[in-house]
């Protein structure tokens, strides 16, 4: 080892030593563990994991927020008839399986584990926008409102990783949309099935990131310990120490490095159960949940490239606002169930559509984004035309 890699280790050695909190605080850890919600009910996480793979349904190229799936599905009616003649019965045994997540109570699965297949549920409401241009009008307006009502059921009480409240937000945004399509082109007066009568604006609590956090922190903790396991396998079997190339110096330090980020890590998760960030999520507003350098400083040696480059936890402002603006869907779709009431303060009417806001949920996003949605029956005349 040359002098100057051997001062390098030292100087690291001694930064690890000399940083505080380099190990995770067993407080902040007992913190989140306590804002997770018991686990009321049978456990569905196995049905969740065994929803039948079947073929996909033809792909429709709905953005976020857009208002043209159904002329989309129109355009590709064709491809959906030859691939329904093959798979219909999949189909319906794989929708009548997903409306079935909705009898369990809550949804827990070891934290480390891969996410469940929430690919299904995309691939079933492409099918429900078929099926509504099809003239299956009923039955595909009780599947999106099925759908909706099981991703609210995923935000309230899937909390084994923060992914399943985030997909749970992530139906009602698209749900919200489609579903303002096919009131749009529907009579005047027509109700949502009843499947819909659950899918309502939540309590603020309910739409905090701060209860999914354990989960975060017991799956990310899990997965750097176990990294850490097998370096202290290698470590004390010589053979396969020597074999491996790992110095003990250099073990020590990645051993150090990895608490040290870990430490760091949970800092960052915690920031979503503070008193602050939990205040301005019950008064609607996005707390600021991005990465802070004055915690890295202090919990991250410089030499710890791992710790520093820890820039993904900024998405956890993105993952809160996305389960915010539930709320904001959910209060425009409670507007087109009363279309003559006048609407909500921040909702405008105009040309016979709804408009909104919402936090920007997306990476390539900036600002407040305008989300309009189309009036029941404003579409009626014109598909009728097209037809």
């Amino acid at each position: 080892m040359t002098p100057f890699i051997a001062n390098v280790l030292l100087s690291a050695l001694s930064t690890i030593a000399t940083t505080p909190q380099v190990e995770p605080d067993p407080a902040l850890i007992a913190q989140l563990e306590q804002e997770r919600p018991a686990a009321v009910g049978k456990n569905g996480a196995d049905a969740l994991f065994a929803l039948p793979k079947v073929p996909t349904v033809p792909v429709l190229q709905c953005q976020t927020d857009s208002t043209d799936c159904l002329a989309k599905a129109r355009q590709n009616l064709a491809t959906y008839h030859k691939e329904a003649k093959q798979h219909q019965k999949a189909w319906q045994k794989q929708e009548k399986a997903i409306a079935a997540l909705l009898q369990y109570g809550h949804f827990r699965y070891l934290a480390n584990l891969d996410a469940p297949p929430y690919g299904h549920m995309i691939s079933e409401r492409f099918r429900a926008t078929y099926r509504f241009v099809d003239g299956e009008k009923e039955a595909a307006m009780q599947s999106v409102c099925t759908d909706a009502a099981l991703g609210l059921h995923f935000i309230n009480t899937a909390h084994s990783q923060i992914l399943d409240g985030i997909i749970g937000a992530s139906m009602i945004g698209r749900d919200v949309p489609l579903l303002a399509e096919m009131l749009a082109e529907s009579p005047a007066g027509t109700h949502l099935p009843a499947a819909c009568d659950e899918v309502n604006v939540q309590p603020a609590e309910n739409l905090s990131l701060c209860p999914r956090m354990y989960g975060e922190w017991r799956g990310m903790s899990e997965r750097l310990q176990n990294a850490l396991q097998e370096e202290e396998l290698k470590k004390n079997d010589e053979k396969l120490y020597k074999e491996s190339g790992i110095d003990p110096k250099t073990h020590i330090i990645a051993a150090g490095f990895r608490q040290q980020t870990l430490a760091y890590a949970l800092h960052e998760i915690a920031r979503a159960c503070t008193a602050e960030a939990k205040a301005a999520v019950a008064r609607g507003e996005l707390p600021d949940l991005s990465v802070s350098i004055e915690a890295k400083a202090q919990y991250c040696s410089p030499y710890n490239g791992i710790c520093i480059a820890i820039e993904g936890l900024d998405y956890y402002t993105r993952y809160q606002a996305r389960l915010l603006n539930v709320n904001r869907y959910l209060t425009a779709l409670d507007y087109l169930r009363h279309p003559t009431d006048p609407p909500p303060a921040g909702y405008h009417i105009e040309n016979n559509t709804l408009t909104f806001t919402r936090y920007p949920d997306h990476e390539d996003e900036e600002g407040m984004q305008t989300v309009t949605l189309p009036l029941p029956g404003s579409r009626q005349n014109s598909t009728t035309t097209a037809q």
